[in-house]
């Protein structure tokens, strides 16, 4: 009951509706304030704001039921967007305390962070749409690591959920190749420039130009 009444002190926990009845007056077994992450963004997601939650839960509710959904969205140009597609999976980063949805039926682009939607309600009985998921253009990231103040196994361990091979090059250089979505180019040059001096991008040059 411990465990419980801390798993109910997440503020996410609130966006799937769930209950945990019998709790009152059970001391959690940890609180929030026991712990620090301390390289997660600190602009994440409004887990306590009622419009998120609603749009949160209709688009998990139509997950659950395999039906579309109508919404705005602010791109990054900061254009409005309106987008009617079928979302497939809900995805959530640790690291930038974000949920992100997946989708298909709409060829611009399958994945949007669910903090640049508005407006977002459920469409049922429309026209179906092309199911085919959008294949994500894969690149290579290829960085030059100096492996000094453990910046080797800093960098695998930040990057432990792509797939990557290293190469070591001499006692303290290796080479590291990280395969990443296309898409993702913005989010990639903030992790590599959190690594300073240490860490240097060969390719791709679309890349390395954004990080310079």
């Amino acid at each position: 009951k411990r465990w419980l009444k801390a798993i109910s002190l997440d503020p996410r926990v609130k966006l799937f509706g769930v209950e945990f009845p019998d709790l009152d007056g059970v001391a959690p077994l940890f609180t929030p304030a026991d712990y620090y992450v301390y390289d997660r963004y600190s602009d994440g997601d409004p887990y306590e704001d009622e419009e998120y939650i609603r749009q949160f839960r209709v688009i998990l509710d139509a997950i659950r039921q395999d039906t579309q959904i109508r919404f705005e969205m602010i791109n990054r140009k900061g254009n409005v967007m309106f987008v009617r597609c079928r979302p497939v999976r809900l995805e959530y980063s640790e690291k930038d305390d974000k949920f992100r949805v997946i989708t298909r039926g709409w060829r611009s682009v399958t994945t949007v962070n669910l903090s640049r939607i508005k407006r977002c309600t459920p469409c049922k009985n429309e026209n179906p749409l092309d199911n085919e998921p959008r294949e994500a253009v894969q690149e290579t990231l290829t960085l030059k690591v100096t492996d000094e103040r453990n910046a080797l196994e800093r960098v695998l361990l930040h990057f432990a959920h792509f797939e990557k091979q290293a190469e070591k090059l001499s006692e303290k250089c290796y080479l590291v190749r990280i395969k990443y979505a296309h898409d993702d180019d913005a989010e990639m040059v903030i992790r590599i420039l959190s690594f300073g001096p240490r860490v240097e991008v060969l390719a791709p040059e679309s890349l390395k130009n954004l990080v310079i």
